[in-house]
């Protein structure tokens, strides 16, 4: 599952956008919104593209993929939810990405179920104390209560949630999230960044 937006200027990446203005910030986030989603078909899984608020019809049919509307009152109730209806579908092993971490790879899905098969849990650290990647098997636990979101804690906070409740849990590497000029100024600078992609965030700015 991906969870994101549909890349409307000035509704994403606010404080990108306050360094590069709202149309380029959308055209970046709309960029790795569409690598993020190519990753994730390309891994052959089931993939569901969950989103915030309802988008435009003509954009969410361009996508190729199957789209439907979070629910609950913070990230937190909305990736709970997420699991769930999953987990109800019969699926054994659930991926939540976010749509704004260049460096997502394939690997990064199968490495997650894969390790799903030990742990109850799976954590994808990011460089702002955030995470990029959370996995679950059923029945799940509920890791995400009483966590701060969009904050330096967020993934301190999860994992003092998942050790209270008696889980286990594994990390992957730890990856940037693009929030902020600084960390597009890095994505840009860093090998890593596939060169598809890099040539698409760099006319963004263009």
């Amino acid at each position: 599952m991906v969870f994101g937006r549909e890349p409307i200027p000035g509704e994403v990446k606010s404080r990108l956008a306050a360094g590069i203005g709202a149309a380029a910030a959308a055209l970046v986030y709309g960029a790795i919104l569409e690598h993020t989603l190519e990753v994730a078909n390309i891994s052959g899984a089931r993939v569901v593209l969950s989103v915030s608020d309802v988008p435009s019809s003509s954009w969410a049919q361009s996508l190729n993929v199957a789209v439907e509307i979070q629910r609950g009152a913070d990230l937190g109730d909305r990736m709970n939810d997420a699991f769930a209806r999953r987990f109800s579908e019969g699926e054994g092993r659930v991926v939540i990405v976010g749509s704004d971490c260049p460096w997502f790879l394939v690997t990064h899905i199968s490495k997650a179920s894969a390790e799903l098969g030990g742990v109850d849990a799976v954590l994808g650290p990011a460089t702002d104390g955030g995470y990029w990647l959370v996995a679950q098997r059923p029945p799940g636990l509920a890791m995400f209560a009483h966590v701060p979101w969009s904050s330096p804690e967020t993934l301190a906070r999860t994992r003092k949630r998942i050790s209270a409740l008696g889980g286990t849990w594994s990390e992957l590497e730890e990856l940037v999230d693009i929030d902020t000029v600084e960390d597009l100024e890095l994505v840009l600078a860093d090998p890593r960044t596939p060169e598809q992609l890099l040539k698409k965030l760099r006319a963004a700015l263009d």
